[in-house]
């Protein structure tokens, strides 16, 4: 099956590299939109100081220390982060639904050619309507298996995958407490999900 898929995608490495690329910007993005929250309710709220790398990243937008240019900024930057966000998604989104066509479209060729070439005497022991209905329905099944599942599967494994480097990063003991407690919340949402 891995070798029938690894055929069937083959010719579209590049649009295969670009779904990658565009969901590493997804990815990215998603773990950006936090962070203009994060400087206005510590920085312009809180009164608390930023922290010099974000001084030195944010000064050429920047006319001074007030707090109404801090949060115009983070304001831009949380325009700029939704705007790249949606644009990558929409990318990722598009090459994925264009691959997946592709895919099931080779699929039926090679289905409609396999099916040329069965003798007249299989056609006589199966009857031709639930055979088509099978498999078209599983190509179906496969197209949206690989235009929206994998597409999903991956963006949000990668997304959980980044953001505990990123808390760990932050914070590393909180985020062995808050990682240690998880599988203590995931059974008891299981066992109220049984009631």
């Amino acid at each position: 099956m891995i070798r029938l898929i690894r055929e069937l995608v083959r010719p579209y490495r590049g649009s295969l590299l670009i779904i990658l690329l565009a969901m590493l910007v997804e990815t990215a993005m998603s773990l950006a939109t936090p962070w203009p929250l994060k400087v206005i309710i510590d920085n312009v709220v809180g009164h608390h100081q930023m922290s010099p790398w974000l001084v030195d990243l944010l000064r050429p937008w920047m006319d001074g220390k007030h707090q109404m240019h801090i949060a115009a900024v983070a304001a831009g930057a949380y325009v700029v982060i939704a705007v790249l966000g949606a644009l990558a998604s929409y990318i990722d989104n598009y090459y994925t639904e264009s691959v997946g066509q592709y895919v099931a479209h080779d699929l039926r060729l090679r289905t409609f050619h396999h099916l040329q070439r069965l003798s007249l005497g299989y056609y006589n022991t199966h009857q031709t309507g639930p055979l088509l209905s099978t498999i078209t329905t599983d190509i179906q099944t496969i197209q949206g298996f690989a235009s929206s599942s994998t597409l999903s599967i991956l963006v949000d494994l990668l997304t959980i995958i980044c953001m505990l480097a990123l808390m760990f990063w932050l914070n590393w003991d909180f985020t062995l407490i808050a990682v240690g407690v998880t599988p203590f919340l995931l059974c008891s949402f299981h066992a109220s999900r049984k009631r």
